[in-house]
């Protein structure tokens, strides 16, 4: 299960060598971010230990691969400290943060970085516990949900999971971790077909999402999905600049930034999905239906808004 953070980070970069020691005209195929440590240690000439992730990229440099003597620059007091069996985070842990400028205890902000902090460390219950409350306090943002999704399918509660990550996906459709998360849960249930057709879904919102395609990589499907054009890339910043004002209450303005999106897109599924939810919120259960059937026309094979409009015909809440 993936946490939402987790959307602001991608495998994909560019990297750059450049100065003292580089060799010019080199190709380096396959460096990941792991790989930045070593070779920056080895360029400074600092042993590097047996434990530290990465290598040394020498296909760009003048050197070659510097022997691991050093077992581990770990500290025995950081190796000792015992993770606790309390729901406070340990406060090295907090400090450290903190003094990389990720964590901000005094604001709402900070109590997401709280329950992220507890999912990282592997104590699921207690990170779906300030979920929960989370989402009690936010009960309309999408990303929150999933998160919370994320922590109950980690402790195997896979129907509670998979109807709060339905309540993700309808209050944050373009969010990759909603669908991510629910083919973990079809897999582990034993649903390969459904799987692959959501871990698609989070590509087909986000093509850059390496955890969606890692898994189609693993169960042998094919993880292609059309590049975004700039035209798509309008057309999404725009549907989520409509839900930031609609979770404010401008529903007008969310419907003024929705027409734009339409007028950029006509034949956009995802517009009309939008339009749909803000629809809604504004009481207007008709407006919702159209919008839906609108989407639905042009993705028939859309499970989610197949859902959605069945839950609206049949029921007073979407």
């Amino acid at each position: 299960m993936r946490r939402v953070s987790e959307r602001y980070h991608r495998d994909d970069g560019i990297l750059y060598l450049y100065g003292r020691g580089v060799r010019p005209g080199s190709a380096i195929a396959g460096a990941t971010l792991l790989d930045i440590a070593p070779t920056v240690l080895a360029l400074m000439g600092v042993a590097l230990p047996q434990d530290m992730s990465g290598r040394v990229l020498t296909e760009g440099l003048r050197m070659a691969d510097p022997p691991r003597q050093l077992a581990s620059y770990e500290t025995a007091d950081s190796a000792a400290t015992p993770a606790g069996d309390d729901a406070v985070v340990d406060a090295a842990v907090l400090e450290h943060l903190r003094s990389l400028g990720y964590l901000d205890t005094e604001s709402p902000k900070g109590e997401r970085n709280l329950a992220a902090v507890l999912f990282q460390q592997g104590r699921y219950a207690e990170a779906a516990d300030a979920y929960a409350a989370l989402v009690r306090a936010s009960p309309d943002d999408g990303a929150l949900r999933a998160s919370w999704a994320g922590a109950l399918g980690a402790l195997g509660r896979y129907d509670e999971a998979l109807r709060e990550i339905d309540r993700a996906i309808a209050a944050a459709p373009l969010n990759p971790e909603g669908f991510h998360n629910r083919a973990v849960i079809r897999e582990h249930q034993g649903q390969r077909d459904a799987a692959i057709a959501d871990y698609r879904t989070a590509l087909r919102y986000s093509p850059a999402y390496a955890p969606s395609r890692d898994a189609l990589r693993r169960l042998g499907a094919n993880a292609a999905v059309a590049t975004p054009s700039d035209t798509d890339r309008q057309t999404a910043e725009l549907a989520e600049h409509a839900a930031d004002l609609a979770r404010r209450g401008d529903y007008v303005g969310a419907m003024r930034a929705l027409d734009e999106a339409e007028r950029a897109a006509p034949h956009s599924a995802l517009v009309f999905h939008y339009r749909a939810n803000v629809a809604f919120l504004m009481g207007d259960r008709a407006g919702a239906i159209a919008a839906l059937q609108q989407a639905l026309a042009l993705e028939p094979d859309n499970a989610l808004f197949k859902e959605n409009l069945a839950r609206l015909r049949g029921s007073a809440t979407p």
